[in-house]
């Protein structure tokens, strides 16, 4: 459909994906699952782009951020990929995030033994049930997200600190369940560094965690007066929380030739509370750096350009990389299609018009554009043709009005 753009610079336009009712603003939904493994039932808060009947993308499907503490980061998270991926960042994903019912005792891999301050003797009491937590993500709520909503297989997994925990230990022990983990300053002190034991002692360079991507935030939790050379000459409850993140970090760059691609990042002006923000943000750059594609204006006005081949190039290296089949959005091809129309560069726009109907060759407004391209260059009975296919997919006023003027003509 006809869709001008103002400027070259804006190909890509923002579209919330808010759900405007009456009297309020909605970005997603509740859920639940009644889980044997907990023995309780797990509220669950679920985003899905272009969510809804009317959505010409609505037969899409996505892969899936598994966002631990959900109630504290659903709605940064969720905003944050919309932001992305309307920018052609990241992929558009589903967002399942998991409330705590009791957190202690599901985000803790291990049960440890009181020391306080950090471990009371209560928060010893009910630590150790992650591995069961793990097993009602992987068996109960994996399993339903894949059957409720429109999934790919990718996953990712994002916790924060005792969440933080977890995500090591998942990609530790589990690591086919998950493409990718942003685990955000993780609290790797647990019952005397357990699972940081676990990781040197364990064959990083196994087969399993090929092509596992890890981003590992590190907030500022120094006390006054130390720095990160200090810091590690120190012992004891004030330090073993960012010590022993140092440690997990030193360990994953040591291992030069383990399989997982990994990167860290200290945020010295961020406190353990602020930190999840910023390190999401830059753990989906990392993750998702080979997903965007790039176009210069010297890619349009170049007469000999080659973008549209480097573009299906860039998508199918992006498909292999992914594990799914995945191409560029209708909407950002068919907005191309016309700003390329507006700038009279008729043969490149029918290009894009070409691409998105060999993408989408089920979808009504491809033909209905590619109509308009037609009706711009004076071709009627192409015009006529590429309405009539436009409406054979799918009745629509537009695609019905142009072609009734074109025939009354």
């Amino acid at each position: 459909m006809k869709n001008f753009a103002l400027l070259f610079v804006a190909f890509i336009f923002t579209f919330p994906a808010l759900t405007f009712g009456q009297n309020e603003i909605v970005i997603g939904k509740t859920d639940s699952i009644e889980s044997k493994i907990l023995g309780e039932n797990r509220k669950i808060m679920i985003y899905v782009p272009n969510e809804g009947p009317n959505s010409i993308f609505a037969k899409k499907k996505y892969p899936v951020v598994y966002l631990l503490d959900g109630d504290a980061h659903f709605t940064s998270v969720v905003g944050l990929i919309e932001r992305f991926s309307v920018n052609n960042i990241t992929p558009e994903m589903i967002v399942v995030a998991i409330p705590n019912t009791n957190r202690t005792r599901d985000l803790t891999p291990s049960k440890a033994e009181p020391n306080p301050p950090m471990v009371t003797q209560d928060r010893s009491e009910q630590s150790g049930g992650g591995k069961n937590f793990l097993a009602f993500i992987e068996k109960e709520l994996m399993p339903y997200i894949d059957k409720t909503y429109p999934t790919e297989p990718y996953k990712m997994l994002i916790g924060h600190s005792f969440g933080g925990l977890f995500v090591m230990d998942a990609l530790l022990e589990k690591p086919e369940l998950f493409n990718s983990y942003i685990s955000i300053d993780p609290s790797m002190w647990w019952d005397d560094k357990k699972l940081l034991a676990s990781y040197k002692n364990t064959n990083l360079k196994d087969d399993k965690y090929k092509n596992k991507s890890l981003y590992l935030g590190i907030a500022n939790t120094l006390e006054k007066g130390m720095d990160t050379v200090s810091v590690r000459q120190e012992k004891g409850p004030t330090v073993d929380h960012i010590n022993s993140i140092f440690e997990t970090r030193d360990l994953l760059k040591s291992e030069l030739n383990n399989q997982i691609l990994f990167r860290s990042k200290y945020y010295g002006n961020d406190t353990h509370n602020s930190a999840p923000l910023i390190t999401t943000y830059d753990g989906m750059r990392f993750i998702f750096g080979f997903y965007q594609f790039n176009i210069d204006f010297g890619d349009i006005m170049d007469d000999d350009t080659d973008i549209v081949n480097e573009m299906k190039i860039h998508y199918a290296k992006v498909s292999k990389t992914l594990g799914y089949d995945n191409k560029p959005d209708e909407s950002l091809l068919n907005r191309m299609g016309y700003q390329l129309m507006g700038m009279e560069k008729m043969d490149l726009a029918n290009e894009f018009f070409q691409m998105n109907i060999a993408y989408y060759p089920k979808s009504f407004n491809v033909y209905d554009s590619l109509g308009d391209y037609y009706l711009a260059i004076e071709n009627k009975n192409k015009a006529i043709e590429s309405f009539e296919k436009a409406l054979a997919i799918k009745e629509n006023p537009d695609s019905r009005k142009k072609l009734d003027q074109l025939k009354s003509n």
